[in-house]
């Protein structure tokens, strides 16, 4: 482990061996095992320890070429002493992003984590949207020590200097000259669910891209929100969305391979909306996808796409993957058979051919 003196006795650790972080500083930043178990492998983590002794700790996550999010955020005591210590925690964080080029930081916190937030804005973070009710339905206490429901979440950001706000480079101009919004990527969280399955039902009647036709598709909110949850819980697996003014309006899976031997694998099946087609969302999507790639060490990811489908084709050729196969007549679609073509692509010769921005 490396660390960065910031006091006489404790010191910033950048931490090699994450699992051995005492588990009931990370339940206190996340109570939920499986996002802890995951995160421990595909974050990166620093701490404020003296000797053995963990006294404050992040787990951070790069999401973007510019951005990252903290995806827990501990201190042993809320005493002021361990508030300034994370204090500092965070701005050293920051700072080793930042020399990396992210220019966005962002974490989450519960309305009600009141000292996290004061430390959180001594360090230059900012509240920039509240979630109302977000944990609603999560089995947590009706009220914490200070009295507050624990209902709402707040989304905080920490920009590099010279960066405008989220809401201003969250712009994109179309043709016409006019700005509208650009779409934000994420995970997908469970409360996505009933988002997304609306947005597959839409796909299927203004598409005929996708594997269902209109009215076919038979997963319920349920089931959606199972399938969030099992992409969630598999380290070799993600699912990300695409959301615009609240609405999910793309997406992209990727699911592992379920044994040891193509567990390196992953299928992908992406969609995004017809009115947000043509401006790069499906490109960032891989882009993000690539990036989670290198972290877990996925090797392959494979795909099929209808030989009619010229401009999806054309972009994943351009994104380095490469025609393996022609399943002739693979569909039926408005009557006439379609080709379906199976493509894959080494992320080995995508890692070669990246530049860590």
């Amino acid at each position: 482990m490396e660390g960065e003196r910031i006091g006489k006795t404790d010191k910033v650790v950048r931490e090699s061996e994450p699992g051995t972080l005492p588990i009931e500083l990370l339940k206190q930043g996340d109570p939920l095992d499986w996002r802890i178990e995951t995160y421990l492998h595909e974050a990166e983590w620093w701490s404020i320890r003296m000797g053995t002794e963990v006294f404050a700790l992040i787990g951070c996550l790069r999401m973007g070429a510019e951005e990252a999010e903290i995806v827990n955020l501990a201190v042993k005591d809320q005493t002021d002493e361990e508030l300034e210590r994370l204090v500092r925690l965070l701005k050293q964080v920051d700072k080793e992003w930042r020399q990396r080029g992210v220019r966005r930081l962002m974490v989450y916190l519960g309305a009600w984590e009141t000292d996290l937030l004061y430390a959180c804005q001594r360090a230059g973070f900012r509240i920039v949207a509240a979630e109302h009710d977000y944990y609603a339905d999560f089995q947590l206490a009706e009220v914490n020590r200070n009295g507050l429901r624990r209902l709402d979440r707040l989304m905080l950001e920490l920009l590099a200097q010279g960066r405008q706000p989220s809401e201003e480079t969250l712009q994109t101009v179309s043709k016409e000259g006019s700005q509208e919004p650009r779409p934000t990527i994420r995970r997908a969280e469970l409360r996505d669910s009933r988002s997304l399955l609306s947005m597959k039902k839409r796909l299927d009647r203004e598409t005929t891209s996708m594997l269902y036709e209109p009215g076919e598709r038979r997963l319920t909110d349920g089931d959606q929100l199972e399938q969030i949850r099992s992409l969630l819980r598999s380290s070799n697996s993600l699912m990300l969305v695409a959301e615009s003014e609240g609405e999910v309006v793309g997406y992209l899976e990727a699911t592992g391979g379920k044994v040891r031997r193509n567990q390196h694998t992953i299928y992908i099946v992406v969609g995004i909306l017809e009115a947000c087609t043509g401006k790069g969302l499906g490109r960032r999507l891989f882009e993000d996808l690539f990036e989670w790639a290198t972290r877990r060490q996925v090797l392959r990811a494979e795909l099929t796409v209808q030989a009619s489908n010229q401009r999806a084709y054309r972009l994943y050729r351009s994104l380095g993957f490469r025609l393996e196969g022609v399943m002739r007549g693979a569909l039926m679609i408005e009557g006439e058979p379609v080709d379906l073509y199976q493509m894959g692509c080494d992320l080995r010769t995508i890692k070669q051919g990246r530049v860590d921005k």
